[in-house]
């Protein structure tokens, strides 16, 4: 198998037989991310696709589930990422579930026709970095859409059965801006059908503009009270009306919140507020674990 980069891939999907398709990321200008600042984006040629799904039939062919390498894989056009689909089922005629991560611009470009014969396909699952519904705070970070574009382009995922996590970040905004990173992301979350809401607490990595804010002084990074405060807020102003699982079961989360909307949703505001109720900055950090649904990044 061929492995040009720094692998990453969720939790989830440590079992998969991971499958190169894209080195980078095409877009890469997130101003928060320097997964692949360093990394030229690269569409890997179907030859070299093919030989590794032959090795990969030849080690295991009765893989039931693949995850294609790269930032986001779905940037491929609609008859390319068809086709990889197709081969996969020619050398893996076992895998019921092909993943990776994508981007809402990545679902621009592709109807819902489209999207339903991807998903016919093999296409089963998506890990999207929606990060915020804050349109000022989408644009600062530079992410490249608007939380309408979101809820647009979710809905055709919707539409086309294609189950997907969202994953979205408290602190982003800042000092000050937890409410309305909150309340917005809800706001956005609320219109459209997620299989889980994965939450990362906000990380500053190194050679991001983000940090070179953070050392010119222009942006202010929250502390610890007011992220939990906003993980609250943002669980207050979710009404979902199918089975959601919530997550903070990312590495950079300072506490542990697990269960499924609507049905957790008490219980776990619950132990959160027990949290902030302790009005200590160090005691800030626990487990609120409810059930066993949600899903890890």
């Amino acid at each position: 198998m061929r492995y040009d980069q720094i692998i990453y891939y969720p939790p989830f999907e440590r079992h998969s037989l991971l499958l190169q398709v894209t080195c980078g990321c095409s877009y890469n200008q997130c101003a928060f991310c320097n997964m692949y600042k360093t990394v030229d984006f690269e569409v890997i040629p179907m030859r070299q696709i093919i030989a590794d799904l032959r090795d990969a039939a030849g080690y295991n062919p009765y893989t039931e589930r693949v995850f294609l390498v790269g930032g986001e894989p779905l940037c491929l056009p609609f008859e390319q990422m068809k086709e990889i689909l197709v081969q996969i089922k020619k050398y893996l005629p076992y895998c019921a579930c092909v993943s990776m991560y994508a981007s809402i611009k990545n679902l621009r470009d592709k109807s819902v026709e489209q999207l339903k014969e991807l998903h016919r396909l093999g296409l089963g699952f998506l890990y999207i970095g929606l990060e915020s519904g804050s349109d000022r705070i989408l644009k600062l970070m530079k992410k490249g859409h608007t939380a309408a574009e979101a809820v647009e382009q979710l809905k055709k995922l919707n539409e086309a059965n294609i189950p997907f996590n969202s994953i979205l970040i408290y602190g982003l905004g800042g000092h000050g801006c937890g409410e309305e990173n909150a309340i917005a992301s809800a706001e956005m979350l609320n219109q459209v059908r997620s299989s889980n809401i994965i939450m990362m607490n906000l990380t500053v990595f190194p050679d991001t503009e983000l940090e070179t804010w953070c050392k010119e002084g222009s942006f202010l990074q929250a502390n610890g009270r007011e992220r939990i405060e906003e993980l609250a807020c943002l669980l207050e102003h979710l009404e979902l009306s199918t089975p959601t699982g919530f997550s903070t079961s990312h590495v950079t989360n300072p506490v542990m919140v697990t269960g499924t909307l609507p049905y957790d949703k008490e219980k776990m505001l619950e132990g959160i507020y027990q949290m902030l109720g302790t009005g200590k900055e160090s005691d800030l950090h626990g487990i609120v674990s409810i059930s066993d649904a949600a899903v890890e990044r």
